[in-house]
Protein backbone atom coordinates (compact mmCIF):
# COMPACT_ATOMS: atom_id res chain seq x y z
CA UNK A 1 0.00 0.00 0.00
CA UNK A 2 1.06 3.43 -0.53
CA UNK A 3 0.73 6.54 2.18
CA UNK A 4 -2.26 7.71 2.70
CA UNK A 5 -3.56 10.16 0.02
CA UNK A 6 -4.07 13.92 1.15
CA UNK A 7 -7.24 14.64 1.93
CA UNK A 8 -10.01 13.89 -0.70
CA UNK A 9 -11.46 17.84 -1.76
CA UNK A 10 -13.37 17.07 -4.55
CA UNK A 11 -16.30 14.98 -2.48
CA UNK A 12 -17.29 18.09 -0.72
CA UNK A 13 -19.63 16.27 1.16
CA UNK A 14 -18.01 15.32 4.51
CA UNK A 15 -19.79 13.93 7.78
CA UNK A 16 -18.53 17.20 9.61
CA UNK A 17 -19.52 20.60 8.66
CA UNK A 18 -16.68 22.17 7.16
CA UNK A 19 -14.41 24.65 9.62
CA UNK A 20 -14.63 27.20 7.26
CA UNK A 21 -17.17 28.73 5.53
CA UNK A 22 -16.31 29.21 1.30
CA UNK A 23 -16.35 33.35 1.20
CA UNK A 24 -17.52 33.55 -2.35
CA UNK A 25 -21.00 33.04 -3.37
CA UNK A 26 -20.71 30.95 -6.37
CA UNK A 27 -18.15 28.70 -4.64
CA UNK A 28 -20.79 28.69 -1.91
CA UNK A 29 -23.21 27.44 -4.50
CA UNK A 30 -21.18 24.85 -6.09
CA UNK A 31 -20.05 23.53 -2.65
CA UNK A 32 -23.60 23.28 -1.67
CA UNK A 33 -24.73 21.83 -4.72
CA UNK A 34 -22.18 18.65 -4.46
CA UNK A 35 -22.78 18.31 -1.15
CA UNK A 36 -26.43 17.54 -1.54
CA UNK A 37 -25.81 15.82 -5.01
CA UNK A 38 -23.66 13.43 -3.28
CA UNK A 39 -26.22 12.73 -0.86
CA UNK A 40 -29.44 13.00 -2.19
CA UNK A 41 -29.31 13.05 -6.10
CA UNK A 42 -29.89 16.22 -8.51
CA UNK A 43 -33.35 15.39 -9.18
CA UNK A 44 -33.99 15.18 -5.94
CA UNK A 45 -32.29 18.59 -4.72
CA UNK A 46 -34.25 21.80 -4.89
CA UNK A 47 -32.84 25.11 -5.00
CA UNK A 48 -34.93 25.94 -1.70
CA UNK A 49 -32.20 23.39 -0.44
CA UNK A 50 -29.35 24.40 -2.24
CA UNK A 51 -29.38 28.48 -1.60
CA UNK A 52 -30.24 27.66 2.49
CA UNK A 53 -27.23 25.59 2.61
CA UNK A 54 -24.77 27.95 0.91
CA UNK A 55 -26.57 30.66 2.90
CA UNK A 56 -27.11 33.18 -0.39
CA UNK A 57 -30.12 34.48 -2.11
CA UNK A 58 -31.96 32.75 -4.79
CA UNK A 59 -31.13 36.14 -6.64
CA UNK A 60 -27.53 35.26 -6.26
CA UNK A 61 -27.79 31.46 -7.92
CA UNK A 62 -29.78 33.10 -10.90
CA UNK A 63 -27.04 35.84 -11.10
CA UNK A 64 -24.27 33.55 -11.55
CA UNK A 65 -25.94 30.24 -12.67
CA UNK A 66 -29.04 31.44 -15.17
CA UNK A 67 -30.63 28.11 -13.79
CA UNK A 68 -30.34 25.19 -11.88
CA UNK A 69 -29.06 23.61 -14.78
CA UNK A 70 -26.06 26.10 -15.48
CA UNK A 71 -25.31 25.10 -11.56
CA UNK A 72 -25.35 21.86 -12.21
CA UNK A 73 -22.85 22.03 -15.22
CA UNK A 74 -20.90 23.68 -12.90
CA UNK A 75 -20.73 21.30 -9.99
CA UNK A 76 -19.99 18.42 -12.32
CA UNK A 77 -17.20 20.14 -14.09
CA UNK A 78 -15.93 20.91 -10.75
CA UNK A 79 -16.35 17.87 -9.00
CA UNK A 80 -14.56 15.74 -11.88
CA UNK A 81 -11.78 18.40 -12.61
CA UNK A 82 -10.82 18.22 -8.42
CA UNK A 83 -11.00 14.13 -8.35
CA UNK A 84 -8.93 13.67 -11.18
CA UNK A 85 -6.46 16.40 -9.93
CA UNK A 86 -6.11 14.33 -6.59
CA UNK A 87 -6.47 10.87 -8.30
CA UNK A 88 -3.71 11.79 -11.13
CA UNK A 89 -1.48 12.91 -7.97
CA UNK A 90 -2.13 9.99 -5.69
CA UNK A 91 -1.07 7.61 -8.49
CA UNK A 92 2.24 9.84 -9.37
CA UNK A 93 3.17 9.91 -6.08
CA UNK A 94 5.18 6.81 -5.46
CA UNK A 95 8.35 6.02 -7.54
CA UNK A 96 7.21 3.22 -10.17
CA UNK A 97 7.41 -0.05 -9.53
CA UNK A 98 10.11 -1.83 -12.14
CA UNK A 99 7.22 -4.30 -13.22
CA UNK A 100 4.21 -2.60 -13.15
CA UNK A 101 4.72 1.05 -13.50
CA UNK A 102 2.57 3.21 -11.88
CA UNK A 103 -0.67 0.85 -12.88
CA UNK A 104 -1.93 -0.59 -9.63
CA UNK A 105 -1.24 2.32 -7.59
CA UNK A 106 -4.38 3.21 -9.11
CA UNK A 107 -6.38 0.96 -6.59
CA UNK A 108 -4.21 1.90 -3.57
CA UNK A 109 -5.85 5.45 -4.65
CA UNK A 110 -9.04 3.92 -4.51
CA UNK A 111 -8.87 2.37 -1.65
CA UNK A 112 -7.90 5.64 -0.02
CA UNK A 113 -11.16 7.42 -1.16
CA UNK A 114 -13.84 4.16 -0.37
CA UNK A 115 -12.14 4.39 3.13
CA UNK A 116 -13.75 7.78 3.56
CA UNK A 117 -16.89 7.84 5.75
CA UNK A 118 -18.19 10.09 3.09
CA UNK A 119 -17.61 8.51 -0.27
CA UNK A 120 -20.58 8.53 -2.12
CA UNK A 121 -19.47 6.93 -5.57
CA UNK A 122 -18.57 9.22 -8.77
CA UNK A 123 -21.00 11.80 -9.25
CA UNK A 124 -20.54 12.53 -12.80
CA UNK A 125 -21.09 9.09 -13.12
CA UNK A 126 -23.92 8.96 -10.83
CA UNK A 127 -25.65 11.72 -12.51
CA UNK A 128 -24.89 10.56 -16.47
CA UNK A 129 -27.03 7.20 -15.23
CA UNK A 130 -29.74 10.01 -13.06
CA UNK A 131 -30.28 11.70 -16.27
CA UNK A 132 -29.86 8.82 -18.90
CA UNK A 133 -29.78 10.85 -22.74
CA UNK A 134 -31.91 13.17 -21.27
CA UNK A 135 -29.22 15.95 -20.70
CA UNK A 136 -26.71 16.89 -23.54
CA UNK A 137 -24.46 18.78 -21.29
CA UNK A 138 -24.54 16.09 -18.39
CA UNK A 139 -23.44 13.68 -21.14
CA UNK A 140 -21.21 15.91 -22.44
CA UNK A 141 -19.19 16.12 -18.89
CA UNK A 142 -19.41 12.50 -18.21
CA UNK A 143 -17.68 11.98 -21.88
CA UNK A 144 -14.75 14.75 -21.13
CA UNK A 145 -14.08 13.52 -17.92
CA UNK A 146 -13.65 9.51 -19.45
CA UNK A 147 -11.97 11.02 -21.96
CA UNK A 148 -9.17 12.52 -19.42
CA UNK A 149 -9.10 9.61 -17.44
CA UNK A 150 -8.79 6.87 -20.63
CA UNK A 151 -5.66 9.59 -21.90
CA UNK A 152 -4.24 9.10 -18.60
CA UNK A 153 -4.47 4.97 -18.11
CA UNK A 154 -3.38 5.09 -21.60
CA UNK A 155 -0.19 6.87 -20.61
CA UNK A 156 0.39 4.85 -17.62
CA UNK A 157 0.28 1.83 -19.93
CA UNK A 158 2.81 3.43 -21.94
CA UNK A 159 4.95 4.50 -19.47
CA UNK A 160 5.04 0.78 -18.00
CA UNK A 161 5.87 -0.63 -21.28
CA UNK A 162 2.98 -2.53 -22.06
CA UNK A 163 1.88 -3.26 -26.31
CA UNK A 164 -1.39 -2.32 -27.21
CA UNK A 165 -2.10 0.75 -24.28
CA UNK A 166 -5.51 1.55 -25.72
CA UNK A 167 -6.53 -2.12 -25.24
CA UNK A 168 -5.18 -1.99 -21.55
CA UNK A 169 -6.66 1.19 -20.35
CA UNK A 170 -10.09 0.07 -21.92
CA UNK A 171 -9.66 -2.97 -19.78
CA UNK A 172 -8.96 -1.05 -16.55
CA UNK A 173 -11.34 1.56 -17.25
CA UNK A 174 -13.88 -1.32 -16.94
CA UNK A 175 -12.22 -2.26 -13.52
CA UNK A 176 -12.11 0.69 -12.08
CA UNK A 177 -16.17 1.74 -12.79
CA UNK A 178 -16.93 -1.73 -11.87
CA UNK A 179 -14.84 -1.42 -8.50
CA UNK A 180 -16.50 2.42 -8.07
CA UNK A 181 -19.93 1.01 -8.22
CA UNK A 182 -19.31 -2.45 -6.05
CA UNK A 183 -17.37 -0.25 -3.37
CA UNK A 184 -20.65 2.03 -3.20
CA UNK A 185 -23.30 -0.65 -3.04
CA UNK A 186 -21.23 -3.35 -0.38
CA UNK A 187 -19.67 -0.15 1.71
CA UNK A 188 -16.36 -2.65 1.36
CA UNK A 189 -13.24 -0.49 0.66
CA UNK A 190 -11.62 -3.96 0.44
CA UNK A 191 -13.05 -3.70 -3.03
CA UNK A 192 -10.29 -1.67 -4.76
CA UNK A 193 -7.83 -4.58 -2.99
CA UNK A 194 -9.78 -7.47 -4.73
CA UNK A 195 -9.69 -5.22 -8.17
CA UNK A 196 -5.95 -4.89 -7.48
CA UNK A 197 -5.34 -8.78 -7.35
CA UNK A 198 -7.65 -8.94 -10.94
CA UNK A 199 -5.62 -6.10 -12.49
CA UNK A 200 -2.18 -7.80 -11.58
CA UNK A 201 -3.48 -11.12 -13.00
CA UNK A 202 -4.08 -9.03 -16.02
CA UNK A 203 -0.58 -7.26 -16.28
CA UNK A 204 0.98 -10.43 -15.76
CA UNK A 205 -1.13 -12.34 -18.65
CA UNK A 206 0.05 -9.39 -20.99
CA UNK A 207 3.83 -9.61 -19.72
CA UNK A 208 3.81 -13.57 -20.59
CA UNK A 209 2.17 -12.77 -24.38
CA UNK A 210 5.05 -10.58 -24.88
CA UNK A 211 7.41 -12.92 -23.41
CA UNK A 212 6.16 -15.70 -26.07
CA UNK A 213 5.77 -13.12 -29.09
Amino acid sequence: MTEPAPMLHPTYAPDAEPDEQVSDAGEALITAAIWLFCRNGIRNTGIEKIISRAGVSKMTLYNRFATKDGLVSAALEKEAEQWREWFFASVNAPTPDPRYGRLLFIFDALFVWFERKDYFGCLVMKAAIEFDDQSAEIRRIFKTHKQKMDDYLIHLCEEAGFEAPIRLASMLTTIIDGCIVKALVSRNPNVALEAKDICKSILNSEMKGLLTE
